[in-house]
């Protein structure tokens, strides 16, 4: 779920994709891991702080559904825009960037995702709901909410980068448009089932606590 979630924010063009697409074209393919690096740190941070607030509110259903459905609303809003707005997206790949060294490029990678609005709206709503819905409990099951996230820009970000080295055009117009359409249904229909769930969380009857009487 979070990886899917996750193609939401990456596949549309914004700062980092520029960031990525300058500075592969300036100094080769390590900029890509050395860019989303930083990204991941800064959302380390992010996750970290999201459980902080939300693992005792969670504990409520009432709240888990007012969260799952305002994520599931935020999604679906992004996935019809992602539809409606397809066929106008493009994809420049002559972002031309002198080349920064490796350790202010990592800095770099968080900087252009924290100075972004988008990124504090995204977590707010749909990564918020995402957590909202799955509950995650235990070390493991945040870590692959994490890395499920992680691995989209991952993946993203280093078919931007091998386009750029091997200078093909793998990505053409029509397929560029044809994959953010595939992805915004995908995210619109992930988003109904979020509202759906957060509906069934919100009526659904509060378990008593252990050892008290309801």
């Amino acid at each position: 779920m979070a990886f899917i979630t996750g193609f939401s924010g990456a596949v549309m063009p914004g700062p980092m994709l520029a960031l990525v697409i300058g500075q592969t074209s300036a100094q080769g393919f390590i900029a890509v891991p050395l860019i989303v690096g930083g990204h991941a740190l800064l959302e380390v941070v992010t996750v970290l702080l999201l459980i902080a607030g939300l693992q005792a509110v969670l504990a409520r259903n009432s709240v888990r559904g007012v969260i799952g459905i305002v994520g599931g609303a935020a999604l679906v809003y992004m996935g019809q825009d992602m539809v409606r707005s397809a066929a106008g997206v493009s994809l420049d790949m002559n972002h031309a960037q002198e080349a920064v060294p490796w350790l202010k490029l990592i800095f770099t990678g968080a900087a252009v995702c924290a100075a972004n609005p988008y990124f504090v709206g995204w977590w707010a709503t749909i990564g918020a709901g995402q957590m909202a819905h799955t509950a995650p409990e235990t070390p493991s099951e945040y870590f692959a909410f994490y890395f499920g996230h992680e691995m989209s820009d991952i993946v993203w970000y280093a078919l931007v980068g091998l386009i750029l080295v091997t200078g093909r055009n793998w990505l053409s117009p029509a397929i560029y448009h044809g994959l953010i359409l595939t992805c915004g249904a995908i995210v619109g229909l992930m988003g109904l089932y979020f509202i759906w769930s957060g509906i069934c969380f919100a009526t659904r009857r509060q378990a008593p606590v252990e050892g008290v009487a309801e």
